[in-house]
């Protein structure tokens, strides 16, 4: 008994080598096949939002039942019911959860300006956003028409301070050369308010013309409607036109304005147009047209003749000897 026992073979056993053995080789195999299935009943790490973030460290996966909670970032704000943690399900998903309960910070409120309006851009005084203003009408603005709110560190925070809105004056309108304006002996002019201008009498035997607007109106804070008129002698030369005639608008004399039509006489035709008017600097605009004559049929005809005869006779060829 002894000696069969004795001729038995002693089991395997893994030997030290100096690399690694099969037996080392199969306990990897088997470490991996174990991590394959931990992590495929698992979890991956849950989502991530733009207003909510996960309280304490996220893992590489989550067990089946297993609970993460979320918070509102810095500069958000809870409001309930809407729940803030999700749970690895059964199918390895995340159960739906949302960062709508999170809110961020408002900047604080700005009221109206007196005699305008602050009106959030988008209907929020959230940051990120702006706030527009504006003025009634007879006021402007003065500071920025647009405010940002902004996050400074972790409140938010105006990007400027509130504009305000002013009355429209303008000082008085420009005195001009031989004119003068209505309501002078007024310093300031609220918006809307006019004057109207005129011309002194003219010295000589032509009166002064009022060449631009006579009536003007405050448009703007400092700002008139346009620029004062000029009161000068304006007189544009008569009115000639080679093989045609006057119609309309005659005189003696041609002022500022004064307006004038012609016609051609038969056998012309009219080359510009009908009608000129005596602008501001004592010439006709539109410049004063031509009458230029009407090609007849009867010369077309002879025309045409002549060079048909020309080509007949360019097709007599001398007979060849």
């Amino acid at each position: 008994m002894t000696a069969s026992s004795a001729s038995r073979k002693a089991p395997a056993r893994c030997q030290e080598r100096p690399l690694p053995s099969r037996c080392f080789f199969g306990i990897i195999l088997v470490a991996l096949v174990f991590l394959l299935f931990t992590y495929s009943d698992a979890c991956d790490p849950p989502p991530t939002f733009e207003a909510m973030q996960l309280i304490g460290k996220p893992k590489p996966y989550y067990e089946v039942g297993e609970q993460v909670k979320y918070e509102c970032k810095p500069a958000y704000f809870y409001i309930p019911p809407l729940a803030m943690y999700t749970v690895c399900d059964l199918n390895h998903t995340w159960l739906p959860v949302t960062d709508d309960g999170c809110f961020r910070l408002t900047c604080s409120v700005i009221k109206d300006p007196a005699n305008g309006r602050a009106v959030p851009a988008n209907g929020t005084w959230e940051w990120g956003y702006q706030l527009h203003f504006s003025c009634n009408e007879g006021y402007y603005l003065i500071g920025k028409q647009i405010l940002y709110c902004e996050l400074k560190g972790l409140r938010p925070k105006w990007s400027d301070k509130p504009p305000r809105c002013e009355k429209i004056l303008c000082s008085p309108p420009a005195k001009i050369k031989n004119g003068k304006y209505t309501f002078s002996d007024i310093e300031i002019f609220e918006y809307l308010e006019a004057v109207t201008y005129s011309c002194d009498p003219a010295p000589g035997p032509d009166e002064y013309s009022l060449v631009g607007e006579s009536l003007l109106y405050c448009a703007g804070s400092g700002v008139w409607s346009s620029a004062p008129p000029e009161c000068k002698v304006v007189k544009c030369p008569f009115p000639v036109l080679k093989n045609g005639r006057q119609i309309s608008g005659f005189g003696k004399k041609f002022s500022y304005k004064a307006m004038v039509m012609f016609e051609c006489i038969e056998g012309f035709y009219l080359n510009g147009s009908d009608t000129v008017v005596c602008d501001g600097n004592s010439t006709w605009q539109p410049p004063i047209p031509e009458c230029l004559k009407v090609l007849t049929p009867s010369s077309t005809k002879l025309s045409t003749s002549s060079v048909s005869g020309l080509v007949t006779s360019c097709l007599h060829f001398p007979k060849l000897l």
